[in-house]
């Protein structure tokens, strides 16, 4: 008796299950697709032109020509398919111009980057063919403050250099940021080019104008050693008062004489005094001046004083109303000083309150502001400082009559030009 084989079952498939009747998993729907913004299509465009070369008047040839044959196409006009023909020729004419890289080592070279109003700037531009062979002649364009100076570079051999001069404007107070030279390679009719860019930005700090005020020798400052404070110490070098001594004392400060009259042991008190350390205020408050150049004239003040501290080697600090540049060089702080603008939404009183915070050991402050502000604005501003300072209250306006008022320890100076500073430290002093 045979037996019978039978054929193993195939594996039936099996699904995951779907809750709990095992079903198959329903059809997910892809996600959902932003639809094409006209910010997509500009980028898009953008990195096109980019990756061609091709500048809006290149474009503006390009769909002009495609119209021209598309309507001689429709009119059966053949002057309007010749047209539409030499327009786009043109631009592959154009295109020819902006095949290959050129191959340059450009430098900017400036002599000083620190100069003062109205001085004499300039620097040069060196453009050295580094590539294997001669170049077309193209143009470099540099950006020179707000300008941007055009430079025709000739054709060059390999190793030839073409050097150019250029001016910088030092007519006003300013930062003129000169870069990044960009070498153009396009056609004669601008419908195509690349920009390449060479070099990095130079800055040239251009300085206020200064005025040279009157030092130690006319009183300008009058202590040499530092400026008395009220308080008391037990060693300076400003004497105060005697007093009995106690335990603990430095026997060096007795008093022998005073001590041998009184029959008790004295010892000598000091006024604790500070080295003259000076803050510059200059008020940065837009509703403060008439004019931009009445805040240029203040600005000047401020760097005048600046480089009187630095000149007698005195500490000092420039305080705007918004920042504190404590004083490590003359050159960091004019570079501060060629930056600075007028500000919106602050007042003298904000400076002067940040002078107190931050600079509460300044033994002399020199608060500058301009017209707008009433003369009893800025005597409650100068109120707000430490009574033990100097303040030096100027206000600068062109309309003024120069005049000169101490009352207590606040010098309230009306300036009508840069010019006449010295002349009005000099009756400060008196």
């Amino acid at each position: 008796m045979s037996a019978t084989v039978l054929p193993e079952a195939a594996p039936q498939p099996t699904y995951e299950a779907e809750g709990a009747l095992g079903l198959p998993p329903l059809w997910v729907p892809p996600p959902e697709v932003d639809p094409v913004s006209r910010r997509d299509l500009a980028d898009v465009v953008t990195s096109l032109s980019r990756f061609l070369g091709m500048r809006t008047a290149g474009w503006v040839m390009l769909g002009g020509g495609v119209l021209l044959l598309v309507a001689a196409w429709l009119l059966r006009w053949q002057e309007l398919r010749v047209a539409g023909i030499l327009a786009i020729l043109l631009v592959l004419v154009a295109a020819l111009f902006t095949i290959g890289r050129p191959k340059f080592d450009v430098a900017i070279v400036v002599p000083d980057t620190y100069v003062q109003v109205d001085d004499d700037a300039s620097g040069s531009l060196h453009v050295r063919n580094v590539g294997v062979r001669r170049t077309l002649p193209s143009r470099v364009d540099l950006p020179i403050g707000a300008r941007t100076a055009s430079l025709a570079v000739p054709s060059l051999a390999v190793e030839a250099q073409h050097d150019d001069r250029f001016t910088i404007p030092t007519d006003r107070r300013a930062v003129v940021a000169i870069g990044p030279a960009q070498s153009v390679q396009g056609d004669p009719f601008s419908l195509m080019g690349r920009d390449t860019l060479w070099t990095d930005v130079i800055e040239v700090f251009v300085h206020p104008k200064t005025v040279r005020l009157p030092g130690r020798q006319t009183g300008f400052i009058h202590d040499l050693e530092g400026h008395p404070t009220a308080k008391v110490t037990s060693a300076d070098m400003s004497f105060h008062a005697l007093r009995e001594y106690v335990a603990g004392d430095d026997r060096r400060h007795i008093h022998w004489r005073s001590s041998a009259r009184t029959g008790d042991l004295m010892v000598r008190q000091y006024e604790e005094t500070r080295q003259s350390r000076m803050a510059v205020a200059l008020d940065q408050a837009d509703q403060s001046y008439g004019s931009d150049d009445e805040f240029e004239d203040a600005v000047s003040v401020a760097a005048s004083f600046v480089m009187q501290a630095v000149r007698e080697e005195n500490p000092l600090a420039l305080v705007t109303n918004v920042e504190v540049h404590p004083g490590q060089t003359a050159t960091s702080i004019m570079n501060e000083l060629s930056r600075v603008q007028r500000l919106e939404n602050t007042h003298v009183t904000d400076v002067a309150r940040l002078v107190r915070d931050r600079e509460s050991d300044a033994s002399i402050v020199v608060l500058i502001t301009g017209s707008k502000v009433r003369p009893d604005r800025l005597r409650h501003a100068a109120t707000l400082l430490n009574l033990d300072c100097r303040v030096i209250a100027i206000r600068v306006s062109d309309s003024a009559v120069l005049s000169v008022e101490t009352v207590a320890n606040v010098t309230l100076v009306n300036l009508p030009v840069l010019a006449d500073l010295p002349k009005a430290m000099r009756r400060a002093m008196l």
